[in-house]
């Protein structure tokens, strides 16, 4: 049911929109970023050191990069709550790489570029206009 209401929601509310999904792991050894779109992805190893929240961000900021058209408004589905919240929350004291995503995200919407990212488990969405 949530998987239905979830592809409802996306057909009707974000018809205009490029889709990208994101994502992020650790382990022990490693940490990955990941991005996907019906175009093209990509996928990093960073340094070990990095937070997993680090990395989900960094994969935001990655995906907006290489992944986004530039002249479509764009609905990126992480599964990073603590990022939407980052951003959400934003201050000058707010950490770096979120600086970096809430820049990019503002010169896109300098651009007149709806931006949306959203949780990809479930239908919850944070609007980031």
């Amino acid at each position: 049911m949530i998987k239905a209401l979830f592809e409802e929601t996306i057909s009707e509310e974000f018809q205009d929109y490029f889709i990208i999904a994101t994502d992020a792991s650790k382990s022990q050894f490693y940490t990955s970023t990941a991005g996907t779109s019906n175009l093209r992805s990509f996928s990093f190893r960073i340094h070990p050191i990095n937070s997993i929240f680090t990395a989900e961000a960094l994969a935001i900021c990655q995906a907006i990069d290489d992944l986004s058209v530039p002249d479509s408004n764009l609905l990126i589905l992480t599964d990073s709550f603590s990022v939407l919240q980052a951003l959400k929350n934003l201050t000058i004291k707010s950490p770096k790489v979120i600086l970096r995503l809430a820049h990019k995200i503002l010169m896109r919407a300098k651009l007149n570029k709806k931006n949306c990212i959203g949780l990809d488990s479930g239908a919850l969405k944070y609007y980031l206009e």
